[in-house]
């Protein structure tokens, strides 16, 4: 039953190794998509007749794609329940007691750790092993800021489970988001105080499925690229000259704080180059959509973007 849904993900020790999760790794998903995928190889010999032959599929794996909404823990210094999602993205954790959780970009993506997923749907379960994902972002004004993320990870066959109950979830430690609103949230662009419209990140696809003689796995391989999109109210260029961020190639900074309270503040900071920007007009407001392309400080910094709470 499509209304019977219910994400059990879980840091592996080592990777590929399911380590069974329990109800407490219950994970908050919204919209979630699982999709099976791999190669079928098929013969073509030579014949009477114009029948075809029977193929053999290999390289199979699966991906499931979700969001979640993008919540501190409540408790500065306490990591969130999603946090094991974001390090098997490619993310570091840094946790400064009582104070903050920050997360950055990892320089050696190598190093990110994997989950097993089991996506219960009705009475099917499947279990995804080695999974390893990319992680996006979706902020909107009067919506919840929420995270999108898309894994990848080793297919076992489908098996039959129990109606899934109340019992098989625990929801201890996850927080719901607040919608952007004034007075709840507010957003630096290049220095100004832009009203703010939307904003989304979104990575290049560095997540690699291999079946090989002696490896199968699923790593997170190649250059890292996010890019992003922003829509705002126009300032005078006298006070934020858009035209001349993306003629000069400037390189900015924006900030978007989301929540007040001790335990529940997040900012998602970015360093980017604008690039042209479009005026348009929303119901008589001027506003302007410009996309990014997130860039570090410096040639081998890793601080294109961070997401922290506090």
């Amino acid at each position: 039953m499509a209304d019977r849904q219910l994400a059990l993900i879980k840091t592996e020790v080592t990777p590929g190794t399911d380590p069974t999760p329990a109800a407490s790794e219950a994970i908050w998903i919204e919209s979630p998509s699982f999709k099976l995928a791999g190669e079928k190889e098929t013969g073509d010999p030579a014949r009477p007749g114009l029948s075809p032959v029977v193929g053999t599929v290999y390289g199979q794996y699966g991906t499931l794609e979700f969001d979640v909404p993008l919540a501190a823990s409540g408790a500065a210094g306490t990591a969130p329940k999603w946090g094991p999602l974001a390090k098997a993205c490619g993310w570091s954790e840094s946790v400064v007691a009582v104070t903050s959780v920050t997360y950055g970009l990892l320089s050696d993506t190598s190093a990110a750790t994997s989950v097993t997923i089991y996506w219960n749907e009705g009475r099917r379960k499947h279990v995804l092993t080695y999974a390893r994902g990319n992680m996006s972002l979706k902020c909107e004004k009067g919506k919840r800021p929420m995270l999108h993320f898309k894994f990848k990870g080793l297919v076992a066959a489908v098996t039959t489970r129990a109606a899934l109950a109340q019992v098989d979830a625990t929801w201890t430690g996850w927080n719901d988001a607040n919608p952007i609103a004034n007075g709840r949230t507010t957003w630096t662009y290049a220095g100004q105080a832009v009203p703010f419209w939307e904003l989304s990140f979104d990575q290049n696809d560095t997540v690699v499925f291999r079946d090989l003689p002696n490896q199968k796995t699923v790593q997170i391989l190649g250059k890292r690229t996010f890019t992003g999109k922003t829509k705002g109210g126009v300032l005078l260029p006298s006070t934020l000259n858009l035209d001349n961020l993306w003629l000069n190639g400037t390189l900015s900074t924006f900030a978007l704080v989301h929540e007040s309270a001790a335990g529940k503040i997040v900012t998602v900071n970015g360093r980017f180059q604008q690039l042209m920007p479009d005026y348009v007009d929303e119901s008589g407001e001027d506003c302007f959509t410009a996309d990014l392309e997130f860039k570090p400080s410096a040639v081998g910094a890793e601080d294109d973007i961070s997401i922290v709470l506090t």
